[in-house]
């Protein structure tokens, strides 16, 4: 029956093991106040989030439009050109073929009306046609008649259309462009027709529309500006009501809600955010709540050993969450001088197992008092406590113990709690005090059996401890165990016990790295010394 009961008081402890949410705590040494680690934050000037979306509308409103309007620019200027082009290479064309006769019988009248017609456009500046010794026969201007024609300097050449000649050059700033035909007939030259045609018309029109794309850019922005303005208050608004909602609740404020009454998003964010808030208020009353239990646990628990003439006496409890469910004591057994040492362990920690460990704590105070054997103490506690607790699958494992100085002995009866650990530094030796026994609230009509040492020593040991102790695991899932218990005790003999319980709790610290505790860790150091 004890192995069973110890099978399942092991596999409890080991679901509750599972759980990642548990604090880590410092066994060894004292919890001092938390130091700073981070470097301080420095304050930037900020830049608040409307003004960064109406510069970022604001600059791709810009790329876009000028993006375009460059495409568009230069697709308009190419096909102006082109259509340039087409219609100089046709106004040569028609004045070759209407000229090559009339160059053959000199019709001067003839010539001069075809050159006539072909500076007819705006665009055309120059407008000749040459005999075959390039003697200018008719020209635009009438200085320039019966001159030698001659070519501007450093014209380019464009592009040949079949016998048309395309090229342009610039002068005075101007680019212009050159087109000329040899004129024959019935395939002999006879003369040569030349145009010039001015692109300046075509440049005018692409500064307007630029001009023009100036201004509707502008126009364009501004009401971009205007609407981005909109719309980053729009958005900053409810975020700024978040950030002061935040910086609310940061200091304190749970009540604090947030009004943002939109149908979107953001309308979800603030209703999130309340909500939130209220789960907020509602952790934090909890978090009260769980302080006061601590202190009212702490309470619970012895404030300072007893002073024995005999004995030296320390014990303390480290809960992996702000309570837990260990417990230790000392009592005061009947009138003939005994002291009782009680550490228990209730499965699981937490507010359940604190409020089960404040009962069991007034079941053992209270039948302690009435006197009587520990294994009749013992056995009328399990049966009370099995009634609260045989429903809920809860147990507790218990040692209890009464020392006598007198007679120099120690009875204990164990409720399937680990046996303490007995040492005696005049053979080296260990020893476990056992006992059979099961936990407390398993079976109810159990009769506990009293176990007894005689003969204790000066400079005798006892180590009572949970099973926190020996079950705490370090990052490679390795147990603590007894054994470097039992080599600090045999290490510190010779310390008091308040010094090889620190060094014990030292020790597991160290070993354990930071890991979780997994359970609720209590100690209890009894050391027999020579009466004063």
């Amino acid at each position: 029956m004890t192995d069973d009961a110890r099978v399942k008081q092991s596999q409890q402890k080991s679901e509750r093991r599972n759980g990642r949410d548990r604090r880590v705590r410092d066994v060894g040494r004292p919890q001092g106040p938390e130091r700073r680690t981070g470097r301080e934050r420095r304050k930037f000037f900020k830049i608040p989030i409307f003004i960064k979306f109406i510069s970022l509308a604001t600059l791709l409103i810009v790329v876009v439009i000028t993006t375009i309007s460059i495409f568009i620019l230069e697709k308009q200027r190419q096909d102006y050109f082109d259509q340039l082009v087409v219609l100089g290479d046709s106004m040569v064309r028609i004045a070759a073929e209407n000229a090559a006769d009339k160059l053959l019988t000199e019709e001067d009248l003839v010539l001069f009306q075809l050159v006539k017609d072909l500076a007819a456009d705006a665009q055309v500046t120059d407008a000749l046609i040459a005999d075959s010794k390039n003697v200018i026969k008719a020209h635009n201007d009438i200085n320039k008649v019966n001159t030698i024609f001659s070519r501007p300097k450093m014209v380019r050449k464009l592009q040949a259309r079949d016998d048309v000649q395309v090229g342009i050059f610039a002068e005075n700033g101007d680019d212009f462009l050159m087109f000329e035909k040899i004129i024959t007939y019935q395939e002999i030259p006879v003369g040569s027709v030349a145009l010039v045609i001015s692109p300046s018309k075509i440049y005018q029109n692409i500064r307007n529309a630029k001009q023009f794309i100036f201004i509707l850019t502008g126009v364009i922005i501004l009401i971009g500006a205007i609407l981005s303005l909109g719309l980053g208050f729009y958005f900053s608004i409810p975020i700024r009501r978040l950030k002061d909602g935040t910086q609310a609740i940061r200091s304190g404020d749970f009540e604090h809600q947030v009004q943002i009454n939109r149908n979107d998003e953001l309308g979800d964010l603030g209703r999130a955010f309340n909500q939130m808030s209220q789960g907020l208020k509602e952790r934090d009353q909890m978090r009260q709540s769980l302080e006061l239990a601590m202190e009212v646990q702490h309470s619970l628990l012895p404030q300072k050993v007893p002073q024995i003439n005999g004995l030296d006496i320390a014990g303390r409890s480290i809960y992996c969450d702000e309570t837990g469910g260990d417990y230790y004591d000392f009592l005061k057994i009947g009138d003939n001088g005994q002291i009782g040492f009680v550490v228990g362990d209730i499965t699981g920690h937490g507010i359940p197992s604190a409020l089960l460990m404040a009962t069991a704590r007034a079941f053992i105070r209270q039948r302690s008092r009435d006197g009587g054997s520990i294994a009749r103490i013992v056995t009328d506690i399990n049966r009370v406590f099995h009634h609260d607790v045989h429903e809920s699958n809860t147990f507790m494992t218990l040692f209890y113990a009464t020392l006598n100085l007198e007679q120099s002995s120690i009875n204990w009866v164990r409720a399937g709690h680990d046996p303490a650990i007995f040492y005696d530094p005049e053979t080296d030796a260990f020893d476990f005090m056992k006992g059979p026994g099961v936990p407390l609230g398993v079976v109810e009509d159990w009769q506990y059996e009293e176990n007894t040492k005689k003969g204790l020593k000066a400079g005798q040991i006892i180590v009572i401890s949970t099973d926190g102790v020996w079950d705490t695991l370090n990052w490679e899932g390795k147990a603590f165990g007894k054994q470097p218990v039992m080599d600090i005790i045999q290490k510190y003999q010779r310390a008091a016990a308040q010094d090889i319980l620190g060094n014990i709790l030292a020790e597991l610290n160290r070993f354990r790295e930071n890991v979780e505790l997994p359970d609720d860790v209590t100690l209890m150091v009894i050391k027999i010394q020579e009466p004063s």
